[in-house]
Formats: C-alpha cells, structure tokens, sequence
C-alpha cells in the first residue's frame, strides 16, 4: 500500500507540475484521439473492415476532426452512449471530446456519487448521469463540478437526470494516476472503477486517458486488478 501511495505522491506532482497550456494542449490531443477511438468502435456497419487502433497507441497517431451527423450505429441501433468525467484538478480535460460527442449525436453520460436513501447514510456508488448538451452547465451545478460530493438517487432522478445502467455504457473514458505499458492502471484508491469495470458488456470499449508524465515502468498489482486494453496518452 505504501508503495502505491508514494506513486499517486510522485505521479500526481508531476502532472501538477504541467503548465496550464500544456496541458491543454495535450488534453486537446487526447480527445482527437478518444473521438477516433470511439467513432471506429462503434462505426456503422458498412462493411469496411475498419478496426480499432492496437492498443496504447500515442495520442499523437490516432488523431480526427470532427464529423457532425447523427447516424444509427453498429450493433446498437442507436447513437452510442459513452461515459466520461469532469475534470478535477490537473486531470486531462475531456470537454472538447463532449463537445464533439454532442455534435455527433452521442448520448453523454457523466459519474455522480450517489446513496440510495434520502440522507447521507447508508453506502455509496458511482453512478453514470445522462446529461443532454442543453443541459449541460445546470448540471454543472447540479453535481459536475462537485464529483466527490455524494447525493441521494431521488435528487438526479428528480432533477430529471437518467442514470445509464452499466450494460448500457458503450465506450467509457477511464480517468487513472498512473499507467504503465501493460496496461495496468493505478486509481485514486477508491475503487470506483475497479467496480464498474467488470460489469460493462464485453464488447465495450473501455480507454484509460492520461499524460505521458503519468507513465510509470510498472504498477503495482493486486490479484483482482484488470489491465485496459487501450489507454491513450499525450
């Protein structure tokens, strides 16, 4: 536990440590890639053949500008519903992959801390919002810009915010404190995802995002820990 304590210290000052352009420089980068990610997953079918970049490709290589239609997509007869983060602190931005998410008629969900009763006992979870882009900065208010803030279900519900089961999540961008070329992740230690993970569908896809200062030579592992199968890094 130490050893990963004194990673989250070190990763984290270093991605502390990124000025406010580059980061957003780099932030940028990532969301091209995650867009191209997430649009040759879940393309229509048309019989191409496109696939998926190899895993842990840099950002730099998997760049696309943004199309703006709204099409019916492969195996889902539907636009895609991907899971995203706001962003706390120095993490990597994902507002211009929303942004493009928006306009390409995806369903955007975001994670909220919620308890089942009316008060603040009682066991929490992270669940996943849909949020409408004309929407978007009342939910601001509502529960993005305080992530860590616990609610009870009966508040989103009420404010007429949808939770999106698990199942259906067809992309979600995992925010992480350090990874390694494996694939192996190391979290905040709360283990929200660790949760999450192992109940999405197997067919979706699953993109760990982070800085390039983020990059260790190994993570500690537990036995129940799952490396991500891609993870794109700027």
């Amino acid at each position: 536990m130490d050893e990963k304590k004194n990673m989250r210290a070190d990763v984290l000052g270093r991605r502390d440590a990124l000025d406010a352009q580059t980061r957003a420089h780099k932030s940028a980068t990532i969301c091209r890639a995650l867009e191209r990610l997430v649009e040759e997953a879940c393309a229509p079918d048309t019989g191409t053949g496109r696939t998926c970049p190899p895993a842990d490709d840099s950002a730099e290589a998997n760049q696309q500008g943004p199309t703006h239609e709204v099409r019916t997509y492969r195996n889902f007869g539907r636009p895609p519903c991907i899971a995203v983060y706001a962003a706390m602190r120095s993490e990597v931005d994902l507002q211009a992959f929303v942004h493009a998410a928006f306009a390409r008629g995806w369903d955007v969900c975001f994670p909220c801390m919620v308890r089942a009763g009316a008060d603040d006992r009682g066991p929490s979870r992270m669940a996943f919002y849909r949020v409408p882009r004309e929407r978007l900065d009342q939910a601001r208010t509502a529960f993005l810009d305080s992530p860590l803030r616990c609610l009870p279900c009966a508040a989103l519900s009420d404010g007429g915010y949808e939770e999106a089961e698990p199942a259906d999540l067809d992309a979600v961008a995992v925010p992480l404190v350090a990874f390694d070329d494996a694939g192996n992740r190391l979290g905040y230690g709360g283990g929200n995802y660790d949760r999450l993970l192992p109940l999405l569908r197997d067919d979706a896809l699953v993109v760990g995002v982070a800085f390039d200062e983020q990059r260790v030579p190994a993570v500690p592992c537990e036995p129940h820990d799952r490396p991500l199968a891609r993870i794109v890094h700027a």
